[in-house]
């Protein structure tokens, strides 16, 4: 199972500044273009749209100065009225040169001004200057009037029609550039005001996976190791949150297993040190008091026995118990000045317990039945063997929370029982851990099982005979 790491802190912040950094340039970009729509389209509106329409305006004022001043001069024939209409032709030329610069983006305008034009043309050609060569010649008779009248009149019709036209696409083209300002203008508006929502969503959003991130798993370690500060050393610390949070948790957690630990080695050193202490008083009250009464009452009895020839049958047995009594206790007596200053096999199975506890996650619990320093070395070291082979089985396979380790010693065999709740043995229970287990007791002449236990787990069961062995030995003195 693969175990995701958690993200860190750095990680996390750095991902919130780039979501609002980019969330801001692209508002800004996309509030940028909105605004250079809008400055275009007024610009366009303010160097193009209305000079031309102002201009279409002065051009259809440019034609009836032209028309007005040319009925003026037929009707009186006074040069005078002829001013309006040249200015009107020199108007009209300029107005037209104007729209043509201005329009040149806009082919549909270009043609109502190119028929405008050609329509002024004719009408000026046609009429406007043939009537003023011929009233400058005399006056215009009936006849002529009712012709220059009807000719004249469909021709600036025609005129009007034209500029009519002009003036209502170039309003319509002004209107249609105001609506289009409007509508930039509007999502220049929109997209402003969503970048500030998306802002404020993306700034509470932010709040909200600090305060779940780093906050709320702060204040959970910091409540933890105050727990464990007052007291409470065996309240584990749990490490959550950002990575940096977790790597000052398991760095805590560290430090309470440490004191945990060495909490326990200066229990366990306290309890040696007293039951090292009492067997040394133990023992200097045997030498000092109780031997010393048993060799007075042996020297006496001797006496006695010397004194008095006819009680020495009765008396030697005595004397000789005696002296067995003295050995025995002598022997007590070493073995109390001894039993911890060499690794016997309770301390070296205590040792390994404590040794394999980072490993397992927790301490194997320990029972130990009879004479269990009396097992003769060669097999002590053996069953250590195959109690660290069981648990580094469990370690590895089993998978287990609990682990017991029952070590049985009498004057005949050694039983080692080591049982687990984990997984169970599995299909395949000959591995090299296995072999070696069964391999170590067949060459004690002894036995051993690897079984599922009743409950589930594993049972590693391993005896071997202690009679051969203890011959074996090699044996030393037992008296003072």
């Amino acid at each position: 199972m693969i175990v995701a790491r958690p993200r860190t802190l750095r990680v996390t912040i750095g991902l919130l500044v780039l979501s609002l950094v980019g969330l801001l340039v692209v508002s800004g970009v996309a509030t940028g273009l909105a605004r250079w729509r809008v400055a275009s389209a007024q610009q366009a509106l303010t160097t193009r749209l209305l000079p031309a329409r102002e201009a279409a305006a002065d051009l259809g004022k440019a034609y009836v100065d032209q028309e007005t001043g040319q009925r003026g001069y037929l009707l009186t024939g006074d040069p005078r009225f002829l001013a309006p209409y040249r200015d009107g032709v020199a108007t009209a030329r300029q107005k037209t040169a104007e729209l043509n610069n201005l329009l040149a983006e806009d082919p549909p305008v270009l043609q109502a001004l190119r028929e405008l034009t050609a329509a002024g043309t004719d009408w000026r050609s046609t009429i406007a200057e043939p009537e003023i060569a011929a009233r400058r010649l005399g006056p215009v008779t009936p006849d002529q009037w009712e012709r220059i009248g009807l000719n004249g009149k469909a021709l600036f019709d025609r005129l009007r029609v034209r500029l009519a036209t002009l003036e209502e696409r170039t309003g319509r083209q002004t209107s249609a550039q105001v609506a289009a300002i409007g509508r930039a203008q509007t999502t220049a508006n929109v997209v402003t005001i969503a970048a500030v929502s998306l802002a404020v969503l993306v700034a509470g959003a932010g709040a909200v996976v600090f305060r779940r991130r780093f906050s709320l798993p702060l204040g959970g370690l910091v409540a933890q190791v105050r727990a464990v500060a007052d007291g409470a050393y065996e309240a584990p610390i749990t490490p959550s949150g950002p990575r940096e949070l977790a790597i000052i948790a398991d760095s805590v957690e560290t430090m309470r297993r440490s004191i945990v630990d060495h909490g326990h080695e200066l229990v366990a050193a306290q309890r040696e040190l007293t039951l090292r202490e009492e067997h040394d008083r133990l023992a200097t009250d045997l030498h000092d008091l109780t031997i010393q009464r048993l060799f007075a009452l042996g020297l006496r009895l001797t006496s006695i026995s010397r004194r008095h020839p006819d009680m020495a049958p009765a008396l030697t047995p005595l004397v000789a118990e005696t002296d067995r009594i003295v050995r025995e206790v002598r022997s007590v007596i070493f073995d109390l000045g001894h039993a911890e200053s060499g690794p016997g096999l309770r301390r070296q199975v205590l040792g390994l317990a404590e040794d394999s506890a980072g490993a397992l996650g927790f301490r194997p619990t320990l029972e130990f039945s009879g004479p269990v320093d009396e097992v003769p070395e060669g097999v002590a070291d053996s069953a250590l063997v195959v109690m660290r082979e069981a648990l580094a089985n469990v370690v590895r396979h089993a998978a287990a929370t609990e682990v017991a380790i029952h070590v049985q010693a009498d004057r005949d065999a050694l039983a080692v029982l080591v049982s687990d709740n984990g997984t169970g043995p599995g299909p395949a229970p000959s591995g090299d851990g296995i072999g070696r287990i069964t391999a170590r007791a067949a060459r004690l002449h002894g036995h051993a099982t690897v079984d599922q236990g009743d409950g589930g787990g594993t049972v590693v069961r391993w005896w071997v005979p202690l009679g051969e062995h203890r011959e074996r030995e090699p044996v030393g003195s037992s008296s003072g």
